[in-house]
């Protein structure tokens, strides 16, 4: 067979979005994570391939720029073939030019539910108001970042359109809720501005449900995240439980499991519950010992021990996060504190 096999380690990146390349790669063994921007959201989504699936194929053959990051969640192994040698293969392999096709078909599916939500209409104006609603859906989620993202996308295509002058008004106060000014509250905003949404009423309960569909693991991570950045910690640490607790999470969303965990931890801090914040980094270390954030959940465990005056565990904490492998920027931060200490 053509190409060149390499591994990959766990933790390892194949290509970045943006990078310039022209392999294409066929996924032979392990388990890797494609990392893109959602269209509709602008936030960071993951799809994990299966053995046999291609990747890096468009970038290549239209020599662009890569779309997405390529992770490693598993040890791997790939095929790394060349323009040329993709050709050769596909064409000489019936079977590999099926499960190609079947992998953009899926690829395809899913662009095509995204476009028709906002090009299947017989009139701009629909598609102007199915995008501003689905703003309006976020805005009254209290999903900042979402709905700034789908107003500033309105803007771009619609500056003079039906909803502008909302749509501005909606982005300047969904900006003031990101920085801590105002309620952000869609009642607040709409009472403010002087109007009611009878006018989007009618479709609005089978839009909800459709969105509700498209929204997975990473988006409602990242809300928790964006609450504990607002300094919400009670609501931070309950959507994270929750999350950790959904029975509905599938393979593609059990790589969250430890960075919930970390964030648990780190929203029990905030609330001064030190007890329960020292298991959560216990048990989240002792599953995933090979965790980014292990270091940081030794640190955190640290800084607790420090907070209680048990000075003893905190050094051995502390000294922890030095030792281990690879040096990081919290390895700085944990010198600091054991000097404080010594």
């Amino acid at each position: 067979m053509p190409g060149i096999q390499r591994k990959y380690k766990t933790g390892s990146v194949i290509y970045f979005r943006g990078d310039l390349g022209d392999n294409i790669y066929i996924l032979k063994s392990g388990v890797v994570s494609l990392v893109h921007l959602s269209i509709e959201t602008g936030e960071e989504v993951r799809d994990t391939l299966k053995n046999g699936e291609f990747f890096g194929v468009k970038s290549a053959l239209a020599k662009r720029p890569r779309e997405e990051t390529v992770l490693v969640i598993k040890d791997a192994i790939a095929l790394v073939l060349t323009n040329e040698e993709f050709e050769n293969l596909i064409t000489k392999n019936i079977k590999i030019i099926t499960n190609f096709l079947r992998v953009f078909s899926n690829q395809l599916r899913r662009a095509g539910k995204i476009a028709r939500s906002f090009l299947d209409h017989d009139e701009a104006g629909d598609s102007q108001i199915e995008l501003f609603k689905i703003g309006e859906y976020y805005l009254k989620k209290h999903k900042y970042k979402q709905a700034q993202y789908v107003y500033e996308t309105y803007l771009k295509h619609y500056q003079n359109g039906s909803y502008a002058s909302q749509a501005k008004e909606r982005l300047a106060s969904v900006k003031d809720a990101l920085e801590g000014k105002g309620s952000g509250t869609y009642t607040s905003i709409l009472q403010e501005a002087g109007e009611t949404d009878s006018d989007l009423q009618p479709q609005e309960e089978n839009k909800e449900s459709e969105i509700k569909e498209d929204i997975d693991i990473a988006t409602k991570y990242y809300d928790a995240i964006s609450l504990f950045s607002q300094e919400r910690y009670e609501d931070a640490y309950k959507l994270f439980k929750t999350l950790h607790t959904s029975g509905s999470l599938d393979e593609n969303a059990k790589e969250y499991i430890p960075k919930i965990e970390f964030e648990m931890g780190r929203c029990l801090i905030a609330l001064k519950n030190y007890k329960e914040a020292v298991l959560i980094f216990t048990n989240m270390i002792k599953r995933y010992p090979k965790d980014d954030n292990v270091k940081d959940a030794l640190f955190n465990i640290g800084l607790i021990y420090k907070h209680e005056g048990n000075r003893e565990k905190a050094v051995s904490f502390f000294d922890k996060v030095i030792k281990m492998p690879p040096e990081s920027q919290v390895d700085r931060k944990a010198k600091k504190e054991l000097a404080e200490l010594m």
